[in-house]
C-alpha cells in the first residue's frame, strides 16, 4: 500500500497570503499603475475564497482521519433494542 501524500496546508496559506501581499506591493509602487480600491476589493475577495476553500479542505482532511469505531460501539450500544 502507498503513503498517502500528505497536503501542506500550512505551506499553501503562506503562499497565498504571500501572492496577497506581493500583489498589492506590485500594485501600489508605480503611481500611474497604482491598483484601484476595486482592484484591491477582488483581490482581497480571491484570498478571502482561497483561503476559506483551504481550510474546508483542511478540515475535511482531518474529520476524514477520525477513528469513528468506538463512537460505532458506543452508538451501537445505545440503540440496541431493550428487553
Amino acid at each position: 500500500m502507498t503513503e498517502q501524500v500528505k497536503r501542506n496546508y500550512s505551506e499553501e496559506l503562506l503562499k497565498l497570503l504571500d501572492n496577497f501581499r506581493q500583489g498589492i506591493v506590485d500594485g501600489t509602487t508605480n503611481a500611474d499603475e497604482f491598483l484601484s480600491i476595486t482592484d484591491i476589493e477582488n483581490m482581497w475577495s480571491k484570498l478571502r475564497g482561497d483561503t476559506s476553500l483551504l481550510y474546508s479542505d483542511a478540515l475535511t482532511d482531518i474529520l476524514s482521519n477520525v477513528d469513528e469505531s468506538e463512537l460505532i460501539r458506543k452508538k451501537k450500544r445505545n440503540t440496541a433494542p431493550k428487553e
